[in-house]
């Protein structure tokens, strides 16, 4: 391990990526692309950035380090990767004395898409394959065994659990989105509440008029802030028509996947 935290050399940071994109997290990796002069690293070194600003791999400490470290964070957050040029010179943009130049490409890279599916039923069974067949990495949650099974959900990973505690056990990232279609209303404020404090980028609940203010009511009264309410999308789905499962499960994708290519919900002519 280096003094970063993780295996010496680029190719522990490529591995480091590949199981924490896998896992359905957004990350940066850091390139020393271009040196002229005196610098601390040379070309290749590479260094991992995550969300939260921790990092594994090295680009040279020091100023240099921390600057392409803040730099890598919000790329994360715009989705736009970008290239650093370093002045290493007291009078540079770094302060440092090495005396030469150098470049770090840092490029983001976006975990697996995920979905989480909250009750096992119809439209489940059909949002499920449709998912997969779209990229996205399918869980099911249900606190009934007879309908989180392998056999109803063969694509995807099933959990029987309480609400709650299934969503905490899959694990919510920034590329997680979660589906809500239990058999109550109850149940339905309880997955809801869970997915949007833990950060979820859509909650989609499946629901009447009537239903989904009721339980936009009640998770006021639990105290998920307004600002939250801007991931949260019921009545889901875009007006396609139909009513079957399958034809739920495909307005339901449809819209999600307008929000996961930055664009607003809703109609497709809005």
């Amino acid at each position: 391990m280096d003094e970063h935290g993780g295996d010496e050399g680029p190719s522990g940071v490529y591995g480091r990526i590949e199981e924490l994109t896998a896992a359905g997290e957004t990350v940066a990796l850091a390139t020393v692309t271009r040196v002229d002069g005196s610098a601390p690293q040379d070309p290749g070194a590479a260094m991992l950035v995550r969300a939260d600003g921790s990092t594994e791999g090295t680009v040279g400490g020091g100023t240099v380090e921390e600057r392409t470290r803040r730099a890598a964070v919000d790329a994360i957050e715009e989705r736009t990767p970008r290239t650093e040029r370093w002045e290493l010179r007291p009078e540079g943009n770094t302060g440092m004395v090495c005396g030469g130049e150098m470049d770090v490409f840092i490029n983001v890279i976006p975990g697996t898409q995920r979905l989480i599916v909250a009750g096992g039923g119809h439209i489940a069974q059909s949002l499920a394959p449709m998912a997969v067949e779209l990229g996205y990495d399918v869980f099911v949650v249900d606190d009934r065994a007879e309908f989180a099974t392998e056999t109803r959900f063969p694509d995807a990973e099933v959990h029987v659990d309480d609400y709650d505690a299934g969503i905490e056990t899959i694990g919510v990232t920034d590329n997680t989105a979660v589906v809500v279609a239990t058999r109550s209303g109850h149940f339905d404020r309880v997955a809801s509440r869970e997915s949007l404090e833990r950060g979820a980028y859509y909650v989609g609940l499946v629901a009447s008029d009537t239903k989904a203010e009721r339980v936009s009511e009640g998770l006021r009264e639990d105290g998920v802030a307004e600002d939250d309410f801007e991931r949260f999308h019921s009545p889901v789905g875009l007006d396609l028509g139909g009513g079957d499962p399958a034809d739920v499960a495909l307005s339901i994708l449809a819209e999600l996947n307008r929000v996961r290519n930055g664009l607003t919900p809703g109609s497709v002519d809005s």
